[in-house]
């Protein structure tokens, strides 16, 4: 638990660069999945002051929403504002593999073409194995863009699939359980008193109500939280 939001953005931003230097001295490159939404913005930012080496790291999308790239409600469009236009002149940029179809009108081909861009990508076994994972907690239990009680819940082939979300724009593709039980680092970004009924919720035990709940069956998971999140924890 952190005193506040901001300490806790710092406190991920530097579990995102530990977790990069351990990949590239384990094996000379970086897979990372990273979160949308509103929360994990000012991680972004600090992360652009604490690292500007990106070399040899490739940046995945843990969900997307089948917007255009640079729509308001695209991850990639946050990623672009908040981290990689803020690198300094003549930084070495990481490898964005964004979800380039998502926003073209067919969903299932979306989610189809990134797994398949992940499998020939990332190493791993059963499963690619990211070097971390970042996620988020919505104020219902959803983590990534996995809704609570959701059919997506109980995947275990497909890495990736398309969901019909509960919040605007419905139409998004998500990495399922699997894929994100098996990174190395699997870190829950949270703050606000908002969150608070998730994260308890979260802590109580698997449910299917609370899909972040489900993360850490077989893996383990960091919850970072601001001080107002985990009032009820």
């Amino acid at each position: 638990m952190t005193d506040d939001a901001e300490a806790a953005a710092r406190v991920c931003a530097e579990r995102i660069v530990g977790a990069i230097e351990r990949a590239r001295v384990a094996h000379e490159v970086a897979h990372v999945a990273l979160a949308g939404g509103r929360t994990p913005a000012r991680t972004y930012e600090l992360l652009a002051e604490l690292m500007t080496d990106w070399r040899d790291v490739h940046v995945w999308f843990g969900d997307e929403r089948c917007v255009p790239l640079d729509d308001p409600d695209s991850n990639h469009r946050l990623l672009a504002h908040t981290l990689l236009n803020r690198l300094p002149a003549g930084a070495t940029l990481p490898i964005v593999h964004p979800v380039t179809s998502a926003g073209d009108g067919d969903p299932p081909a979306a989610a189809a073409g990134y797994e398949a861009e992940l499998r020939a990508r990332v190493t791993g076994t059963p499963y690619p194995t990211l070097d971390l994972v970042l996620l988020g907690l919505g104020e219902d239990g959803h983590t990534a863009s996995l809704f609570p009680d959701d059919p997506a819940l109980e995947e275990h082939e497909r890495l990736v699939v398309a969901v019909r979300g509960r919040k605007p724009p419905p139409d998004r593709v998500t990495f399922t359980l699997p894929l994100l039980r098996a990174g190395r680092a699997i870190v829950l970004l949270t703050a606000g008193a908002d969150k608070a009924d998730a994260v308890a919720a979260t802590l109580a035990g698997p449910s299917p109500h609370t899909p972040a709940s489900l993360l850490g069956e077989g893996a383990t998971v960091e919850l970072i939280a601001d001080r107002t999140a985990a009032a009820t924890a």
